[in-house]
């Protein structure tokens, strides 16, 4: 797992990239990537991801993205039976490329309880290593 937390991405693509290429192949594997608090800037278009491995997982939670975002959102990376198995999420967005309404129908607006597991430690077993 992993869990960025307050970090600030700023993109530099001259034309069309991915934020994330998360490649989980099992719906058994423990990963993901958590993005909570964060800022996502800069040139280019981007997909928040890209389905690198069929069960991908990626959520964005309290971030700023920028006028960058592609409204799709997210790219099935030539594979449409990967859209029957990702895990795709937004919680809580802002920002001009936050909306939901252009995103891809399979991905989601989490509720609050779909959120909870990607914004606390518990999602990267925080408690056992993060000293508070």
């Amino acid at each position: 797992m992993a869990s960025l937390k307050g970090c600030h991405v700023h993109a530099i693509a001259q034309f069309t990239g991915a934020l994330t290429a998360q490649g989980r192949s099992s719906l058994l594997e423990d990963t993901g990537f958590s993005f909570v608090n964060c800022k996502v800037t800069g040139s280019g278009a981007l997909y928040l991801g890209r389905a690198w491995g069929p069960f991908s997982r990626v959520v964005f939670a309290y971030t700023y993205m920028d006028n960058i975002i592609i409204p799709k959102g997210w790219y099935n990376w030539g594979d449409p039976n990967r859209e029957l198995t990702v895990f795709y999420g937004q919680y809580k967005c802002t920002g001009p490329g936050a909306s939901f309404a252009g995103r891809v129908s399979w991905s989601r607006e989490l509720t609050d309880s779909e959120a909870k597991p990607f914004t606390s430690l518990n999602f990267i077993d925080g408690s056992e290593w993060i000293k508070m």
